[in-house]
Parts: structure tokens; C-alpha cells; sequence
């Protein structure tokens, strides 16, 4: 059995916790992008996922909380001004959804396949479930299909 339930899994995982993210769903048809950007700055750390139809989705916020249910307002406002510092167009942009929720990680951000009781759980992928989740399954393949340890792997 193969367990992917994120923070779910935080009672089973004891060093699992939850990093709060905040995310924006905006529509801004005057603008296209063909791939996701990410806007490196210090204060305001951003990425936009062109979601088609002039449909974009904002993030980037983290905070050392695993609450799951409001975005707050700082975390609002810095990510709509660093949208519009990438492109004015988005100071039109409807705003469409405003979502936070608590990403799994562990101590060091690091993503785990951890085997317990029989269940192998893959977690921790933190902020990078996007881009580490293609390479996490090909991993979890191999161990459970040709009985390649992965580098990422803890067993009890």
C-alpha cells in the first residue's frame, strides 16, 4: 500500500508538519503565458501557473503554520502588487479565488518514501509537489517494480 495524503498523513509521521501556503486564481485575458514563471525577490517571491483561457494562479507565500483555512490580507495584497510589478496588465485582472492551505514538509524541506507497517508513504514535497512529484512516482516505481532503494528513502 502506498500512502500520498500529504499533511493527513502527520499523525502517522511524527516529524510531518504543516507550512501554511496562500494562493490567487486570477483571469487577466489581455495577458498570455505558455509555462509557469517564477519572480525571485527577497520580499515578494512569486510564481504564476497560466491555467488557460487568461486563467492564472498566484503563489508563492510561506508560512510556518499549519493552519488550513483563511488567506490573510498581507499575504493577499504582496502577492497581487508582485503580479502587477511582473505586468501591469494584472492591475485589470478579476480576482476569480483566494485559497490557503498547509503544505506537508519535513525538517529540512526534503521530500521522504518511508516504509512503515507495511505502507509506503510519499510525502514532504513541501512547496515543490509540482516539480517533484514527476520524479517521486518514477522513484516509487522503481523501489516497489525493481527493488531500486531510492536516495530519498527512510525505512523503519
Amino acid at each position: 500500500m502506498v500512502n500520498c495524503t500529504g499533511i493527513a498523513a502527520r499523525g502517522t509521521l511524527d516529524d510531518l508538519r504543516g507550512v501554511k501556503g496562500e494562493m490567487l486564481v486570477l483571469r487577466c485575458p489581455e495577458l498570455t503565458l505558455n509555462r509557469p514563471v517564477r519572480l525571485l525577490h527577497p520580499r515578494f517571491p512569486l510564481y504564476i501557473t497560466p491555467r488557460g483561457d487568461g486563467v492564472f494562479m498566484l503563489g508563492a507565500t510561506q508560512i510556518e503554520s499549519g493552519e488550513r483555512r483563511r488567506a490573510t490580507v498581507r499575504s493577499v495584497v504582496e502577492l497581487l502588487n508582485a503580479a502587477y510589478a511582473l505586468h501591469p496588465a494584472f492591475a485589470e485582472a478579476e480576482l476569480v479565488e483566494i485559497g490557503a492551505d498547509a503544505r506537508p514538509a519535513f525538517p529540512d524541506n526534503l521530500p521522504r518514501l518511508r516504509r512503515r507497517d507495511g505502507v509506503i508513504y510519499a510525502n514532504g514535497l513541501f512547496r515543490h509537489g509540482f516539480l517533484l512529484a514527476p520524479a517521486m512516482a518514477r522513484m516509487l516505481a522503481d523501489w516497489l517494480c525493481d527493488g531500486q532503494k531510492p536516495e530519498l528513502c527512510d525505512e523503519d
